[in-house]
């Protein structure tokens, strides 16, 4: 190629977006309404900093994942991985122990390790489980709803969706894979599956009970790569990636008005080192994120990071990045509560 050409194609590629940094973007933040969601490790992910973090998150958003701690408690000592897989997601073991896992809660606030339980009959949760979820399976679901009754969440506060043929995957009105798509050993997917249902406007209106219903079919912007290299120390121990998306809606941006924070957290081979930003641009959330005031943090797992413990760009919901993974000092647990803390000017 001559230098000519070279410098053609140079101009004609796309622009990398430069990095933002979180503690510079001066947005004016009102901790008091975060909320968060998930789906699959995500879900799991969304619902143990919820219960740990409950006086900051006032809701959660949990589509096909289980109840706080779950792979953490079994009897006789057995691998978190192995209940994970046995109990927490298939249940070859038996359905989780719903007593076992609030008493766990209930150890886990009396070291005060999470927050108080009692900040639970404030919270209001949103929990689907699709028909055709072979990979989640129905009574985790049902665990999760009982363990959050068991301390708490009252039935007004408390919003149980089930889908016909919907399948392991986040749900959307117009995007992604048929809705009963379940991929093969090995085959692609985004785990965003189209079943004519806009998840993500469901979450945020049960979350928000001031929702705005947006006219746009599609948000106005992108989101925007940020840096998550200074909340989530050394890659090799949180499993992190490098950078996350954040989507800034216009009426946030300088601080023009007040907003909330909404933290989304993807599922498994869902990262961005494998589907780049389409969970962060087809979710949904974005739309509704304009106008309604809300910043939407989408932070990162790498699939690199653990690759012997976590090839699968999983959150950590089983322990791999250490004993405390489901409390306030987990690694995971504390670089997204940073990342909260940057954007509200902590």
């Amino acid at each position: 190629m001559s230098l000519a050409a070279a410098a053609l194609a140079l101009l004609a590629a796309p622009a990398v977006a430069a990095e933002l940094t979180l503690s510079r973007m001066a947005l004016r933040i009102d901790p008091a309404q975060t909320t968060v969601s998930g789906i699959s490790s995500g879900a799991y992910m969304a619902g143990q900093f919820q219960v740990a973090y409950s006086g900051l998150v006032k809701a959660a958003g949990l589509v096909a994942g289980g109840p706080y701690d779950c792979a953490e408690v079994s009897p006789g000592g057995i691998a978190p991985v192995v209940v994970a897989l046995n109990r927490c997601m298939d249940v070859a073991m038996g359905p989780p122990d719903v007593g076992a896992l609030v008493a766990n809660a209930r150890a886990r606030e009396r070291a005060r390790e999470i927050d108080p339980l009692s900040n639970l009959a404030q919270s209001r949760i949103y929990l689907f489980n699709g028909d055709n979820d072979v990979t989640v399976k129905r009574p985790v679901a049902d665990a999760t709803e009982q363990f959050y009754k068991a301390l708490g969440v009252t039935e007004a506060n408390f919003a149980y969706v089930t889908l016909p043929k919907a399948a392991h995957a986040f749900i959307t009105d117009g995007y992604g894979a048929a809705c009963d798509f379940i991929p093969k050993k090995n085959e692609a997917s985004d785990y965003l599956n189209d079943c004519r249902y806009d998840q993500a406007g469901a979450i945020v209106r049960f979350v928000y009970a001031d929702a705005r219903t947006p006219n746009a079919p599609e948000a106005a912007r992108r989101p925007q790569l940020f840096d998550q290299r200074p909340f989530i120390g050394d890659p090799s121990r949180t499993g992190m990636a490098k950078t996350g998306y954040v989507y800034v809606p216009e009426a946030c941006e300088g601080g023009r008005q007040i907003c909330r924070i909404h933290v989304a957290f993807h599922g498994c081979k869902m990262a961005s080192n494998l589907i780049g930003d389409r969970f962060a641009v087809h979710a949904g959330y974005n739309r509704w994120a304009d106008v309604n005031n809300i910043v939407v943090l989408y932070p990162q797992i790498d699939g690199e990071a653990k690759k012997s413990s976590n090839e699968k760009a999983c959150w950590d919901w089983f322990g791999y990045t250490g004993y405390d993974f489901a409390r306030k000092s987990g690694f995971q647990m504390k670089a997204v509560r940073r990342m909260i803390g940057a954007l509200a000017g902590e």
